[in-house]
């Protein structure tokens, strides 16, 4: 540690003259510094890219699904009375609803004789349709008031809904406890599992049993009766699926109710649509910083330079300095060309060659925008319209074997190859959140750049030092000088 006396002696400021000193002797450090937040800036606006790129790699998965182009429009011709989707193979049906589903529903006779206690009360309980009975508990408590055990009831799995209130028995008005099944149709059962359940059940809340230990609804479940393209049949809801229409029944029917198919051209339109949108993001922003300007003088701030700025110099500064990173990068322009080729190359299926200009797609005639896409939405919904499985063949066709050939692969196949190897390429370079700097290149380089700092760092302390201890020594002498210069004066004085 250096003694540091700041020129008493000989009248300069050596703080100054050391700072001045010290500020040739940084420039290495201030240049590590440029370079570590260069490479940091470049690290960032590499992952800014591969997050495009996942974001398209999910709705490639959606364009990758039969279902997407298989999309129907079902129209009632009476939907006050019947609503209806479709799915992929869907066809029009007619149908007559001769009764809705309806739900069971369980009255107690009064509630005169609660009082409460301390148990469990067990069920076995059946949905209609179902095969198999669950067993449901309710832990009850002698404290439990009746709106207790109607919140409990609502809460557990016994697949009612449970409501207390007075109802009028022909001569007054009485408490009781109504229990409505959540699931429509017949045969469902609500079962005391044991004596101990079915005596409280009864004696405290007024429900019948049958001998079979099974509540007696006041109103039975009925299953929905409907008649569809001349087949009778029952359904225990009033929504069900059949030949991949899911039919909605409101109201009954006098006569048949006509439920015409057709393409949902909307649906597939917009799913191609967001698509391009998302296809398009990703390809101006790799054009852009391809092509992006670079500006040599604006190196990244040393720290001095930026506390002599203000904050909106600071942001002007960067944003020049952050220019140009990815120009030219080979990892961008070797993806944007792929994908270009993926989207321009002919699909062939069975012996049909596709094109994405047949479809009322085309690439943008601007330079800057190259592989930017253009949709003519009135020629694509008419494809749509009119051929929906060309449309599905263009981006889906084929499989995704190494031993297709490429012309035998839709653009979706293509397209999901080149981001997977574009988004591990950029991994390698500059890596992800949960990877270790020794994982990909810029990390390496900024972990060797961060030792240097370091080294720096603890030299130029060395460095400061000494030009302390030199100027110590230099001032101790000063003023060993002055003092013989003084004792010399007083003794010639004398």
């Amino acid at each position: 540690m250096v003694t540091r006396i700041s020129g008493l002696a000989s009248g300069m400021d050596i703080d100054e003259i050391v700072s001045k000193l010290m500020k040739t002797e940084r420039a290495p450090l201030d240049k590590l510094k440029q370079k570590k937040q260069t490479l940091e800036w470049q690290r960032d606006s590499y992952r800014e890219i591969n997050t495009k790129i996942k974001d398209l790699q999910e709705l490639t998965y959606t364009m990758l699904r039969p279902s997407t182009y298989g999309a129907k429009k079902v129209t009632s011709s009476d939907e006050s009375a019947v609503t209806a989707t479709g799915t992929t193979n869907a066809a029009s049906s007619t149908i007559q609803v001769n009764r809705l589903a309806s739900a069971a529903t369980y009255k107690s006779s009064n509630l005169s004789g609660y009082t409460g206690s301390d148990q469990t009360l067990a069920f076995q309980v059946t949905a209609p349709g179902a095969t198999e009975a669950k067993k449901i508990e309710i832990k009850v408590a002698s404290t439990d008031t009746l709106d207790d055990i109607v919140s409990k009831i609502n809460s557990s799995g016994l697949g009612v809904t449970a409501i207390k209130d007075k109802i009028y028995n022909g001569s007054e008005y009485v408490e009781t406890i109504a229990l409505t099944s959540k699931a429509t149709g017949a045969g469902g059962s609500i079962q005391a599992a044991d004596a101990a359940t079915a005596s409280f059940m009864t004696d405290q809340l007024g429900f019948a049993f049958d001998s079979g230990n099974k509540l007696v609804a006041s109103q039975e479940g009925k299953n929905a009766e409907v008649v569809i393209n001349g087949l009778q049949m029952e359904k225990t809801s009033n929504n069900f699926t059949v030949n991949n229409v899911t039919y909605t029944l409101k109201n009954t029917t006098k006569s048949a109710v006509s439920l015409d198919v057709s393409t949902d051209v909307d649906t597939i339109f917009n799913q191609i649509k967001d698509f391009v949108t998302k296809y398009n993001d990703l390809v101006d922003t790799i054009n852009g910083k391809l092509t992006e300007e670079k500006y040599r003088d604006y190196t990244p701030l040393t720290d001095e330079q930026r506390e002599a700025m203000s904050d909106k110099q600071v942001e002007l500064w960067e944003e020049k300095a952050k220019s140009g990173l990815l120009r030219n990068d080979t990892i961008l322009s070797g993806a944007a060309n792929q994908m270009r080729t993926d989207f321009y190359s002919n699909v062939s299926v069975n012996g049909e060659s596709l094109n994405l200009t047949q479809f009322g797609i085309t690439t943008s005639s601007t330079y800057n925008q190259r592989g930017h896409l253009e949709i003519n939405e009135e020629k694509l919904k008419a494809k749509i319209a009119e051929d929906p499985d060309a449309v599905a063949n263009l981006f889906m066709a084929g499989t995704s074997s190494k031993d297709e050939s490429y012309n035998e692969k839709g653009i979706m196949r293509r397209f999901q190859s080149v981001l997977t190897d574009t988004k591990k390429q950029i991994e390698g370079k500059a890596g992800n959140s949960s990877m270790s700097t020794n994982d990909y290149s810029i990390g390496k380089n900024l972990k060797q750049v961060a030792t240097d700092i370091s080294t720096w760092t603890d030299r130029l302390a060395q460095i400061e030092n000494r030009y302390y201890a030199k100027f110590t020594t230099m001032d101790k002498a000063i003023q060993k000088l002055n003092e013989q210069s003084t004792y010399i004066s007083q003794m010639l004085g004398q």
